[in-house]
């Protein structure tokens, strides 16, 4: 079955920007396991990244 645009069933977000571009950075695999036992951590680092960028921005 093909991918059909407007359908009903289709996936929609709660966001404000739908999040369609990735970032990878590598780590140490216990600070990914802390990381990830962590609720709702994917939400929490972008928050952490958006500080950052924004304080980044600040200072120049």
């Amino acid at each position: 079955m093909r991918f059909q645009k407007d359908n009903k069933y289709g996936f929609t977000t709660e966001k404000e920007q739908p999040l369609t571009a990735s970032v990878s950075l590598r780590v140490d695999k216990e600070l990914a396991t802390k990381l990830k036992s962590i609720p709702g951590w994917q939400d929490k680092a972008r928050n952490a990244l958006n500080e950052l960028i924004q304080s980044w921005n600040a200072e120049s």
